[in-house]
Formats: structure tokens, sequence, C-alpha cells
């Protein structure tokens, strides 16, 4: 079985634009080594019409980073807006006109031949880059994917800290993710400590139970997600009422009339069963689809209230 191929272009890597190939982590690393490092995942949309690309909440997203950094101990050379410039000039470089998606990495270096030990900040080196490509639309935004509920629990604060987008943390999914693929699933549900939804290998998950929008709280075990976030204040905006951040159920699930998951990668997309029991009527519904649509607006510059969510890439 082969791989997968990726289209990547061009790479920022340390204030430089480089060709992928020579994009190289030297194998000493601590990222090498122990998966040391944080990262943002992000997208910008192309809007045909302007003819402009558009960065989705560039800001929130390098402040969450410099979140992440704080927590993990970790130092960067760069401040919040020579990385904000960084994500333009990378953009611009490789001349998108289509949706990306991509990852701005900051990683520990260089970590001796054994990489063991344990270093602070000022005692190492770190790096940072930036990578990705093109990613259209999946079919399930359309149609919806089947998930189910893993037998992996989520980490904790107390463990490896959540609302740290860190890569270390993703083995967690990881597992979750293939023990879903393996049994037939699109992906997993995963239930933290006190038995309650935490979230998806890679998103948040929200129900909807009549009319009301429900999500688990951010000291459920869960990313501080933006997508999150923004789909929480597009809910109470476009229902006018008030979504309910609260501990879900794993049953609160099966007898919800809708279930979707989000988050920069999966967007807002639609789930139809879990566990194998159709989710209302199998279908997608008419809520998770109203809030597809106003995020899709809101993300390519098509909605005025968003604007100042966006940043474009051709000024």
């Amino acid at each position: 079985m082969q791989a997968r191929k990726y289209e990547y272009r061009d790479v920022w890597m340390n204030g430089a634009i480089v060709p992928q190939e020579q994009a190289n982590v030297p194998i000493f690393t601590q990222t090498a080594q122990r998966g040391a490092n944080v990262y943002e995942g992000i997208r910008a949309y192309w809007n045909a019409e302007k003819q402009n690309l558009y960065i989705w909440k560039l800001d929130a997203h390098i402040k969450r980073l410099f979140q992440s950094m704080k927590i993990m101990r970790m130092t960067t050379p760069y401040t919040f807006d020579e990385y904000k410039q960084a994500c333009i000039d990378w953009c611009r470089a490789n001349a998108f006109r289509e949706d990306v998606h991509f990852r701005l990495v900051v990683y520990l270096g260089d970590g001796g031949p054994n990489g063991v030990k344990m270093f602070k900040p000022g005692e190492i080196e770190f790096g940072a880059f930036i990578t990705g490509g093109p990613r259209p639309h999946k079919e399930a935004l359309e149609n919806g994917k089947h998930f189910c509920v893993s037998s992996w629990r989520r980490i904790s604060d107390d463990v490896m800290p959540p609302r740290v987008k860190a890569g270390a943390n993703y083995q967690n999914s990881r597992l979750a993710s293939i023990e879903a693929r393996t049994n037939g699933y699109d992906d997993a549900i995963i239930l933290g400590r006190d038995g309650t939804v935490a979230e998806a290998t890679g998103s948040t998950i929200m129900i909807v139970r009549d009319g009301d929008l429900i999500t688990s709280p951010v000291t459920g075990g869960i990313l501080e997600s933006i997508t999150r976030k923004a789909v929480l204040k597009m809910f109470e905006r476009s229902h006018n009422r008030e979504p309910q951040e609260r501990p879900v159920d794993r049953t609160e699930i099966y007898i919800a009339d809708e279930v979707f998951c989000c988050g920069s990668a999966e967007e807002v997309t639609p789930i139809i069963s879990v566990d194998r029991i159709e989710i209302g009527d199998g279908k997608p519904g008419p809520i998770t689809r109203r809030l597809q649509g106003i995020y899709f607006e809101a993300a390519r510059g098509m909605s005025p209230d968003y604007v100042p969510e966006l940043t474009p890439v051709y000024a």
C-alpha cells in the first residue's frame, strides 16, 4: 500500500521562503525526537468575485499560538506581527488562487545526539515554519460523516493540557482515529475521564436538541477552538438564542436532532450517525446547513459583519 501524496508548495522557514525540498528539520531536534512543538492549523479562502484570498481569523490563531508557547515554556525570536506577516508572505509566494489550509509551527531545536535532556527556555534554540497547500472541500461537507465513540479517553489538563495545540497531544487523537477507521467509521468522538463528551479527534462536537445548540465547556478536556467560538456566536446571532456550554452525555448524542463537528480543518461538517445509530433522520439537519452557509459566507469575505475577522492576502 502506497502512502498518499500531498501537494506542498514553497515553505516559510525561519524568516525566509524556501523550496520544499530545502525545508528540513534535523533528526536531533526535540520536535523530531519528542514531538516538541506547538502549531496552528489555519484556513484561507479564495473569493473569485473580489479576486482575493482571505485568511480566516489569523489574529486569533496567532494569539492562541503564543498562549500555547507560554504554557509549554517556549520562547520564539519572532513577534506577533512578524508571524502574521509571514503567513501573508507565504500565501503570496505561492500565488494561491484557491482555498488553502496551512500550518504555522514553532518547534524546539537540537537536543544533542541522545535528545534526552528536558531543556528550559534559553538552553535550546527554537525554529518555526509554515507549510500547507490547496485543500478543496470534501464530499462529507454535503453528505455527512459516520462517527463512533472511541474506547480511548481524552487527555486532561493535569496530564497533557488539551488547550495547548501541541503536536504531541495529537497522539491521543491518532489512536482514536485509527481505531475508528479500522472499525469502518470516518472518525471518533472521545470521552473525557468523567465519561462525558470531550471532542472529536481534531474538532469540536456540537449537538442540536429542540432548537438549542449545545457543546461541551472549555473545561471539559477540549482545545479552546477558534472555530467553535465563531460558530457559537454565529448561532446566537442568526437564531436569536443563546447556545449552551455544558457537559454532554454519550447517550445524549444518540437522541440529538442534529450533530456536527467544527474546526479549521473540518469547517462545519454534519455527523449523520454515531455508533451506527442514525442522528435524526440520518441526514444533515437544517441548523447545521444554515451554520455552514453563514460560516462560508463569513470566511470568504461575503458578509460585512465578519470583515474584521479576515486578513486579505492580495491587498
